[in-house]
């Protein structure tokens, strides 16, 4: 059983049994974990088993259609029916020399939370069945590039408002998350946490994150992973599971793909406590040069009133697409 560094065990795995194909079965695929792929050269094609139910918007799908049309190794096929499986085979000279299945989606939500999914290995006896069973599915799928693409309709709600975050859409969910501390300002903390570094702190000096406001998450816990409790608050695995992980990928109005990690102790309630804030994962800093170049502000400088006067907002639009994928807007 394997229950941490899925992600490693996943991408190099064809390092150490030598194959020269890979088929993938996920029921959520992420954004950047297929790219991170497409980078090992491993000739693969990955099925997208979820499809049907994922809120994907034009920008989503141009992302899974750009990387089969630029990559020389990857492809993407969307499932016609759906199917939750989470199934990797390896092949060789097109034999099956190993299968793992389990729980992990092929994302960053999937694959890099240790010991919240696992993947197993499928004895050899099994091999036959598991693979006739793969390609069953990806003869019921069509590839990304030649799939006419509907995007569902909205349902918009643009009453309801929460402090600072306005509801946006409860189907998909959506909000516009502000940028602004709790008392809407911009302080030495959240966006600005990295100007710590001016007065010794062990931070860098692009270092960012946003703050997420408790009153949101009780009104639209649907957008948050976990339903906004973060499981890693008092779970018993210790300073392992303390550790700081990505899991979700928001894709940015510029085709822009940061992993990112919710995180934080909140406010408690009935089943845990919930996420305080929001991150990009490796590095903390991504978040922040991304930001400050979008807004055309050198790195290293704080945000100000200004510059998001400047710019033109001040805010998020976040809007959860499936399962750890999130599109990003942050467009003028």
């Amino acid at each position: 059983m394997y229950c941490k560094n899925l992600e490693n065990l996943v991408l190099e795995r064809h390092k150490d049994n030598n194959a020269d194909e890979l088929l993938i079965l996920g029921g959520w695929i992420g954004f950047n974990t297929p790219r991170k792929l497409s980078k090992e050269g491993i000739s693969t094609k990955l099925i997208y088993g979820c499809i049907k139910r994922a809120d994907l918007n034009k920008k989503a799908h141009k992302n899974y259609v750009d990387l089969t049309n630029e990559s020389k190794s990857i492809s993407i096929f969307y499932k016609k029916n759906y199917n939750h499986s989470k199934i990797y085979c390896w092949l060789k000279n097109k034999k099956v020399i190993q299968i793992l299945a389990g729980s992990a989606n092929f994302s960053v939500s999937g694959l890099c939370n240790d010991y919240q999914e696992v993947l197993f290995d499928i004895k050899e006896e099994d091999f036959d069945d598991t693979y006739d069973f793969l390609k069953e599915a990806l003869e019921d799928s069509e590839l990304c590039t030649e799939y006419n693409f509907i995007p569902k309709k909205e349902i918009k709600d643009l009453s309801q408002k929460v402090l600072l975050d306005p509801i946006v859409s409860y189907s998909p969910p959506c909000a516009r998350i502000s940028l602004r501390s709790s008392k809407g300002k911009f302080e030495d903390s959240g966006i600005n946490v990295g100007q710590k570094s001016k007065t010794g702190s062990h931070v860098n000096i692009n270092d960012c994150y946003v703050p997420i406001r408790s009153a949101l998450i009780d009104q639209l816990p649907d957008l948050f992973p976990n339903k906004g409790i973060n499981i890693k608050v008092g779970s018993g695995y210790g300073r392992e599971a303390k550790k700081l992980t990505s899991n979700a990928e928001f894709l940015f109005d510029d085709g822009e793909v940061i992993e990112i990690s919710f995180e934080q102790k909140g406010p408690k309630r009935e089943n845990g406590f919930l996420y305080k804030a929001f991150r990009s994962f490796r590095p903390n800093s991504k978040l922040g040069e991304y930001l400050r170049k979008r807004m055309n502000i050198e790195n290293g400088a704080p945000f100000t009133e200004l510059d998001f006067q400047n710019y033109g907002r001040d805010n998020i639009e976040l809007t959860l697409l499936a399962e750890g994928q999130y599109y990003a807007d942050f467009s003028v």
